[in-house]
């Protein structure tokens, strides 16, 4: 049974973290939008056939420019496209996340292998979401642009991963993360002697 003090502890700590997170990701949150941006559109453009020409950043705000190298009756010619994205759609958990991670401190014994491999998992799913995000702009651009038509298994690919990261894996990110943490880490519980070392 869990202590009061416990969860005092863990309510404070919950508070504390959630307030500093929000403002230092305030300063972050572009930064870290590029790098995972940048290897989600790259990784995208290699799945899809075409390659990234440039990614222009503003702010939270990232415009991917792709190229497609298509073959016309008039030759060989560049489609460019061009996909915008903001870090918010994607990140706005990760304080968050964090934070209850931090929260879960007094109840479990924390491992660093397992604290990286939460924090990996989350940058993980925000860069399937850039990939598939991306991936599926491509793919809409290239049907709009008469070069590839609609075959569903290609069409499946692309939308229902989408739909599935969007709507669920990204708004229960925190839990999603907590519970890894949490069950990752059973079998090594708290003592006294642990706390106070």
């Amino acid at each position: 049974m869990w202590s009061r003090n416990r969860v005092l502890l863990a309510t404070i700590i919950f508070l504390v973290a959630y307030s500093l997170g929000v403002f230092l990701w305030v300063y972050i949150k572009a930064y870290y939008g590029m790098a995972i941006t940048s290897v989600g559109a790259h990784l995208s453009a290699l799945v899809s056939g075409c390659f990234v020409d440039k990614i222009e950043f503003h702010g939270e705000r990232a415009v991917c420019n792709f190229v497609y190298q298509a073959l016309t009756v008039r030759g060989p010619a560049n489609l460019h496209f061009a996909t915008q994205l903001y870090v918010s759609n994607y990140s706005y958990n990760v304080p968050l996340t964090l934070s209850l991670m931090a929260a879960l401190y007094p109840f479990i014994k924390y491992k660093r292998r397992f604290l990286m491999e939460a924090l990996g998992l989350l940058v993980v799913i925000h860069v399937l979401y850039v990939f598939w995000y991306c991936g599926l702009q491509t793919y809409y651009s290239l049907i709009k642009a008469g070069v590839k038509t609609v075959w569903k298994p290609e069409a499946f690919f692309w939308e229902f991963p989408w739909v599935f990261i969007n709507a669920m894996v990204i708004r229960f990110e925190p839990f999603l993360i907590g519970a890894f943490l949490w069950f990752r880490n059973m079998g090594f519980k708290v003592s006294v002697q642990d706390r106070a070392a």
